[in-house]
Protein backbone atom coordinates (compact mmCIF):
# COMPACT_ATOMS: atom_id res chain seq x y z
CA UNK A 1 0.00 0.00 0.00
CA UNK A 2 1.29 3.34 -0.64
CA UNK A 3 1.10 6.13 1.64
CA UNK A 4 -0.48 8.89 -0.24
CA UNK A 5 -1.95 9.61 -4.19
CA UNK A 6 -1.92 13.21 -4.73
CA UNK A 7 -4.35 14.48 -7.73
CA UNK A 8 -2.72 17.01 -9.79
CA UNK A 9 0.54 18.20 -10.40
CA UNK A 10 1.03 22.03 -10.70
CA UNK A 11 2.43 24.24 -7.93
CA UNK A 12 0.43 22.89 -5.56
CA UNK A 13 0.77 18.94 -6.11
CA UNK A 14 4.65 19.40 -6.51
CA UNK A 15 5.06 20.99 -2.99
CA UNK A 16 2.79 18.52 -1.42
CA UNK A 17 5.02 15.99 -2.78
CA UNK A 18 8.52 17.75 -1.66
CA UNK A 19 7.03 17.57 1.55
CA UNK A 20 6.03 14.19 1.57
CA UNK A 21 9.41 12.84 -0.46
CA UNK A 22 11.16 14.19 2.98
CA UNK A 23 9.31 12.88 5.46
CA UNK A 24 10.27 9.37 3.47
CA UNK A 25 6.56 9.06 2.24
CA UNK A 26 5.81 6.90 -0.60
CA UNK A 27 3.14 8.55 -2.67
CA UNK A 28 1.66 8.58 -6.41
CA UNK A 29 0.78 12.00 -8.40
CA UNK A 30 -1.46 11.65 -11.39
CA UNK A 31 -1.43 14.12 -13.99
CA UNK A 32 -2.12 14.41 -17.18
CA UNK A 33 1.63 16.37 -17.86
CA UNK A 34 0.42 18.62 -20.73
CA UNK A 35 1.75 21.96 -19.08
CA UNK A 36 -1.09 23.99 -20.37
CA UNK A 37 -2.23 24.35 -16.57
CA UNK A 38 -2.60 27.68 -14.81
CA UNK A 39 0.91 26.43 -12.85
CA UNK A 40 2.36 26.38 -16.44
CA UNK A 41 1.57 28.89 -17.80
CA UNK A 42 1.90 31.61 -14.79
CA UNK A 43 4.41 34.36 -14.01
CA UNK A 44 6.15 32.38 -11.62
CA UNK A 45 6.20 35.53 -9.38
CA UNK A 46 6.63 36.16 -5.38
CA UNK A 47 6.45 39.99 -5.42
CA UNK A 48 6.52 41.24 -2.02
CA UNK A 49 4.74 44.28 -2.25
CA UNK A 50 1.30 44.29 -4.20
CA UNK A 51 -1.87 46.37 -5.06
CA UNK A 52 -2.72 50.19 -6.07
CA UNK A 53 -1.61 50.98 -2.16
CA UNK A 54 1.79 49.60 -2.36
CA UNK A 55 1.15 47.21 0.19
CA UNK A 56 3.46 44.41 1.68
CA UNK A 57 1.77 40.94 0.67
CA UNK A 58 0.51 38.89 3.90
CA UNK A 59 3.02 37.41 5.84
CA UNK A 60 5.62 37.78 3.04
CA UNK A 61 8.58 37.68 5.48
CA UNK A 62 7.99 34.16 6.20
CA UNK A 63 6.71 33.36 2.75
CA UNK A 64 10.06 34.42 1.12
CA UNK A 65 12.53 32.42 3.39
CA UNK A 66 10.00 29.34 3.18
CA UNK A 67 9.89 29.18 -0.59
CA UNK A 68 12.98 30.36 -1.31
CA UNK A 69 14.94 27.40 0.67
CA UNK A 70 11.93 25.00 -0.52
CA UNK A 71 12.47 26.02 -4.13
CA UNK A 72 16.58 26.21 -3.40
CA UNK A 73 16.26 22.72 -1.82
CA UNK A 74 13.91 21.43 -4.61
CA UNK A 75 16.33 22.26 -7.05
CA UNK A 76 19.83 21.03 -5.40
CA UNK A 77 17.81 17.32 -5.87
CA UNK A 78 17.27 18.29 -9.17
CA UNK A 79 20.16 19.61 -10.25
CA UNK A 80 18.68 22.59 -11.86
CA UNK A 81 18.33 25.98 -10.76
CA UNK A 82 15.17 27.60 -11.76
CA UNK A 83 14.61 30.19 -8.71
CA UNK A 84 15.73 33.64 -9.66
CA UNK A 85 15.73 36.70 -6.71
CA UNK A 86 15.19 40.09 -9.16
CA UNK A 87 14.22 42.94 -8.40
CA UNK A 88 11.04 44.61 -9.66
CA UNK A 89 10.47 47.97 -11.06
CA UNK A 90 7.11 49.52 -10.64
CA UNK A 91 6.82 51.67 -13.49
CA UNK A 92 4.50 55.01 -12.63
CA UNK A 93 1.69 55.04 -16.28
CA UNK A 94 0.71 58.39 -15.28
CA UNK A 95 0.56 61.32 -13.26
CA UNK A 96 -2.30 60.28 -11.06
CA UNK A 97 -0.26 56.78 -10.29
CA UNK A 98 2.42 59.42 -9.14
CA UNK A 99 0.02 61.81 -6.98
CA UNK A 100 -1.29 58.29 -5.34
CA UNK A 101 2.19 57.50 -4.54
CA UNK A 102 3.08 60.49 -2.91
CA UNK A 103 0.12 60.75 -0.69
CA UNK A 104 0.74 57.04 0.38
CA UNK A 105 4.62 57.80 0.88
CA UNK A 106 3.59 60.92 3.14
CA UNK A 107 1.15 59.60 5.52
CA UNK A 108 2.51 56.31 6.43
CA UNK A 109 6.06 54.46 6.52
CA UNK A 110 6.01 52.42 3.29
CA UNK A 111 6.99 48.59 2.92
CA UNK A 112 10.60 47.97 3.66
CA UNK A 113 10.64 46.32 0.03
CA UNK A 114 10.17 49.72 -1.65
CA UNK A 115 13.85 50.19 -0.89
CA UNK A 116 15.21 52.08 -4.35
CA UNK A 117 14.48 54.38 -7.20
CA UNK A 118 15.57 53.02 -10.47
CA UNK A 119 17.55 55.22 -12.69
CA UNK A 120 15.92 55.86 -15.77
CA UNK A 121 18.03 57.04 -17.65
CA UNK A 122 19.97 53.21 -17.86
CA UNK A 123 16.31 52.30 -19.39
CA UNK A 124 15.01 55.07 -21.49
CA UNK A 125 16.05 53.94 -24.86
CA UNK A 126 13.82 50.59 -24.02
CA UNK A 127 11.56 51.69 -21.51
CA UNK A 128 8.94 54.57 -21.42
CA UNK A 129 10.30 56.07 -17.90
CA UNK A 130 8.36 59.23 -17.97
CA UNK A 131 6.83 59.38 -14.70
CA UNK A 132 9.37 57.46 -12.74
CA UNK A 133 9.38 54.45 -10.91
CA UNK A 134 9.81 52.59 -7.65
CA UNK A 135 12.13 49.45 -6.95
CA UNK A 136 11.29 46.62 -5.11
CA UNK A 137 13.62 44.00 -3.87
CA UNK A 138 13.86 40.93 -3.28
CA UNK A 139 11.30 39.35 -5.90
CA UNK A 140 11.68 35.88 -7.13
CA UNK A 141 10.90 34.19 -10.57
CA UNK A 142 10.37 31.20 -10.05
CA UNK A 143 10.39 28.97 -13.84
CA UNK A 144 7.54 27.15 -13.33
CA UNK A 145 7.74 24.88 -16.28
CA UNK A 146 11.55 23.76 -16.08
CA UNK A 147 10.52 22.92 -12.42
CA UNK A 148 7.38 20.73 -13.09
CA UNK A 149 9.51 18.85 -16.24
CA UNK A 150 12.64 18.16 -14.01
CA UNK A 151 10.16 17.17 -11.10
CA UNK A 152 8.18 14.63 -13.03
CA UNK A 153 11.54 13.19 -14.68
CA UNK A 154 12.97 12.99 -11.64
CA UNK A 155 9.73 11.12 -9.90
CA UNK A 156 8.94 9.22 -13.15
CA UNK A 157 8.56 6.19 -11.13
CA UNK A 158 5.90 7.80 -9.35
CA UNK A 159 3.97 9.49 -11.71
CA UNK A 160 0.83 8.47 -13.48
CA UNK A 161 0.60 10.28 -16.28
CA UNK A 162 -3.62 10.71 -17.33
CA UNK A 163 -6.27 12.20 -16.28
CA UNK A 164 -8.43 10.93 -12.98
CA UNK A 165 -11.68 9.91 -13.74
CA UNK A 166 -13.20 10.89 -10.17
CA UNK A 167 -16.14 7.54 -10.46
CA UNK A 168 -13.22 4.90 -10.59
CA UNK A 169 -11.63 6.59 -7.27
CA UNK A 170 -13.23 3.75 -4.29
CA UNK A 171 -13.09 5.67 -1.15
CA UNK A 172 -12.82 2.88 2.30
CA UNK A 173 -12.59 4.15 5.64
CA UNK A 174 -8.88 2.82 5.35
CA UNK A 175 -7.89 2.44 1.95
CA UNK A 176 -8.01 4.44 -1.26
CA UNK A 177 -8.13 2.26 -4.25
CA UNK A 178 -7.42 3.22 -7.78
CA UNK A 179 -6.70 0.99 -10.78
CA UNK A 180 -5.29 -1.55 -8.79
CA UNK A 181 -2.85 0.31 -6.35
CA UNK A 182 -4.52 1.05 -2.72
CA UNK A 183 -3.70 4.10 -0.88
CA UNK A 184 -3.95 4.97 2.30
CA UNK A 185 -4.63 8.99 2.09
CA UNK A 186 -5.34 10.91 -1.02
CA UNK A 187 -4.82 14.96 -1.27
CA UNK A 188 -6.84 16.58 -4.15
CA UNK A 189 -4.70 19.45 -5.86
CA UNK A 190 -6.79 19.61 -8.87
CA UNK A 191 -7.26 23.20 -9.40
CA UNK A 192 -10.12 24.10 -11.40
CA UNK A 193 -11.66 20.56 -12.16
CA UNK A 194 -12.27 20.49 -8.60
CA UNK A 195 -15.78 21.99 -9.42
CA UNK A 196 -16.14 18.21 -10.98
CA UNK A 197 -14.78 16.61 -7.60
CA UNK A 198 -17.55 15.04 -5.89
CA UNK A 199 -15.89 14.74 -2.38
CA UNK A 200 -14.89 18.87 -3.15
CA UNK A 201 -17.53 20.47 -4.91
CA UNK A 202 -19.02 22.00 -2.14
CA UNK A 203 -16.17 24.83 -2.20
CA UNK A 204 -17.01 27.93 -3.64
CA UNK A 205 -14.69 28.27 -6.80
CA UNK A 206 -14.66 31.52 -8.96
CA UNK A 207 -12.25 30.87 -11.64
CA UNK A 208 -10.55 33.17 -13.62
CA UNK A 209 -9.00 32.57 -17.36
CA UNK A 210 -4.99 34.11 -17.24
CA UNK A 211 -3.55 35.17 -20.80
CA UNK A 212 -0.02 35.57 -21.47
CA UNK A 213 2.04 36.18 -24.27
CA UNK A 214 6.06 35.17 -24.46
CA UNK A 215 7.85 37.53 -27.06
CA UNK A 216 11.40 38.11 -27.95
CA UNK A 217 12.71 41.48 -28.29
CA UNK A 218 16.15 41.25 -29.81
CA UNK A 219 17.92 44.49 -28.98
CA UNK A 220 16.65 44.70 -25.20
CA UNK A 221 18.52 43.15 -22.38
CA UNK A 222 17.03 43.40 -19.09
CA UNK A 223 17.57 41.75 -15.93
CA UNK A 224 14.48 43.14 -14.02
CA UNK A 225 11.00 42.04 -13.83
CA UNK A 226 8.98 45.34 -15.31
CA UNK A 227 5.12 46.32 -14.16
CA UNK A 228 3.58 49.00 -16.05
CA UNK A 229 -0.01 47.92 -16.85
CA UNK A 230 1.40 44.32 -18.01
CA UNK A 231 4.45 42.49 -16.53
CA UNK A 232 7.54 41.48 -18.26
CA UNK A 233 9.60 39.12 -17.02
CA UNK A 234 13.04 38.00 -18.71
CA UNK A 235 13.18 34.14 -19.16
CA UNK A 236 16.05 34.16 -20.97
CA UNK A 237 17.59 34.96 -24.37
CA UNK A 238 16.11 38.37 -24.84
CA UNK A 239 12.67 35.99 -24.31
CA UNK A 240 10.14 37.78 -21.61
CA UNK A 241 7.00 36.67 -20.71
CA UNK A 242 4.35 38.82 -20.52
CA UNK A 243 0.72 38.83 -18.66
CA UNK A 244 -1.49 38.72 -17.38
CA UNK A 245 -5.11 39.39 -17.74
CA UNK A 246 -8.02 38.14 -15.42
CA UNK A 247 -11.90 37.19 -16.84
CA UNK A 248 -14.55 35.03 -15.53
CA UNK A 249 -16.73 34.68 -18.42
CA UNK A 250 -14.48 32.48 -21.43
CA UNK A 251 -13.38 29.85 -18.71
CA UNK A 252 -11.56 27.35 -22.05
CA UNK A 253 -7.96 27.40 -22.60
CA UNK A 254 -7.92 29.02 -25.39
CA UNK A 255 -6.37 32.15 -26.33
CA UNK A 256 -8.42 34.99 -27.15
CA UNK A 257 -8.31 37.99 -29.66
CA UNK A 258 -9.38 40.43 -26.61
CA UNK A 259 -6.46 39.64 -24.32
CA UNK A 260 -3.79 39.69 -27.31
CA UNK A 261 -5.13 42.88 -27.87
CA UNK A 262 -5.35 44.06 -23.95
CA UNK A 263 -1.56 42.68 -23.43
CA UNK A 264 -0.44 44.20 -26.71
CA UNK A 265 -1.50 47.62 -26.03
CA UNK A 266 0.23 47.40 -23.10
CA UNK A 267 3.91 46.39 -24.61
CA UNK A 268 3.11 49.33 -27.21
CA UNK A 269 2.79 51.54 -23.97
CA UNK A 270 5.99 49.79 -22.23
CA UNK A 271 8.33 49.25 -25.01
CA UNK A 272 9.78 51.65 -27.25
CA UNK A 273 11.49 49.15 -29.19
CA UNK A 274 9.82 46.57 -31.51
CA UNK A 275 9.23 42.80 -30.11
CA UNK A 276 8.11 39.68 -31.90
CA UNK A 277 5.09 37.58 -30.43
CA UNK A 278 6.15 33.80 -29.87
CA UNK A 279 3.79 32.33 -28.03
CA UNK A 280 -0.12 33.46 -26.85
CA UNK A 281 -1.27 30.80 -24.12
CA UNK A 282 -4.04 30.53 -21.55
CA UNK A 283 -5.54 28.58 -18.87
CA UNK A 284 -7.76 29.09 -15.77
CA UNK A 285 -6.98 29.65 -12.57
CA UNK A 286 -8.38 27.76 -9.42
CA UNK A 287 -9.50 31.10 -7.31
CA UNK A 288 -12.07 30.89 -4.50
CA UNK A 289 -14.95 33.64 -3.94
CA UNK A 290 -13.52 34.79 -1.18
CA UNK A 291 -10.25 35.13 -2.66
CA UNK A 292 -8.72 32.38 -0.06
CA UNK A 293 -6.95 28.97 -0.30
CA UNK A 294 -8.72 25.96 0.97
CA UNK A 295 -6.48 23.66 2.78
CA UNK A 296 -7.48 20.46 5.18
CA UNK A 297 -9.24 17.47 5.61
CA UNK A 298 -12.35 16.49 4.60
CA UNK A 299 -15.33 17.35 6.80
CA UNK A 300 -16.35 13.13 6.71
CA UNK A 301 -13.87 11.37 5.38
CA UNK A 302 -10.50 10.78 7.84
CA UNK A 303 -7.96 9.97 4.79
CA UNK A 304 -8.96 12.65 2.40
CA UNK A 305 -7.23 16.10 2.21
CA UNK A 306 -7.48 18.96 -0.08
CA UNK A 307 -5.22 22.10 -1.34
CA UNK A 308 -6.09 24.44 -3.43
CA UNK A 309 -6.98 27.76 -4.78
CA UNK A 310 -4.04 29.39 -4.50
CA UNK A 311 -4.73 31.84 -7.11
CA UNK A 312 -2.42 34.59 -8.43
CA UNK A 313 0.09 34.27 -5.01
CA UNK A 314 0.63 30.22 -5.59
CA UNK A 315 4.22 30.33 -6.23
CA UNK A 316 4.56 32.58 -2.78
CA UNK A 317 1.87 30.76 -1.05
CA UNK A 318 1.92 26.55 -1.86
CA UNK A 319 5.37 25.96 -0.10
CA UNK A 320 3.70 27.47 3.24
CA UNK A 321 0.43 25.51 3.12
CA UNK A 322 2.10 22.68 1.85
CA UNK A 323 4.08 22.41 4.91
CA UNK A 324 1.12 23.13 6.84
CA UNK A 325 -1.03 20.50 5.26
CA UNK A 326 1.50 17.87 5.97
CA UNK A 327 2.20 18.83 9.45
CA UNK A 328 -1.65 18.70 9.91
CA UNK A 329 -1.52 14.84 8.47
CA UNK A 330 1.34 13.74 10.40
CA UNK A 331 1.29 15.60 13.42
CA UNK A 332 -2.39 17.11 14.01
CA UNK A 333 -1.29 20.53 14.07
CA UNK A 334 -3.99 23.12 13.41
CA UNK A 335 -4.71 24.71 9.96
CA UNK A 336 -4.81 28.68 9.64
CA UNK A 337 -8.62 29.58 10.26
CA UNK A 338 -9.47 31.59 7.19
CA UNK A 339 -8.27 28.26 5.17
CA UNK A 340 -9.94 25.61 6.55
CA UNK A 341 -12.31 23.93 4.39
CA UNK A 342 -15.32 24.05 7.24
CA UNK A 343 -15.98 27.47 6.26
CA UNK A 344 -18.18 26.76 3.48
Amino acid sequence: MVDFLIVGGGIAGINVAWQLHQRGSGFHLIDTCKYNSATSIAAGLINPVTGRKFSTQWNIDELIPLAEKTYTEIGHFLHTDFLFKKSIFKIHKNESVVEDWLKIKSAQPVSAYINHFPDSTSYAKYLDFRFGAIGVYPAFHLNMVLMQQQFYAAFSNCILQEQLVYDTLKIEPHAIYYKGNSYRNIIFCDGVAAQKNPWFNFISFKPAKGECLIIEVPNMQLHEIIMKGVILVPIGQNTYWVGATNTWNDLTNEPTQAAFEELDNGLKALLKIPYHVVAHKAAVRPTIKDRTPVVGRHPEIENMFTLNGLGTKGTSLAPYYAKQLVEHIFNGTSINQEVRVNRF
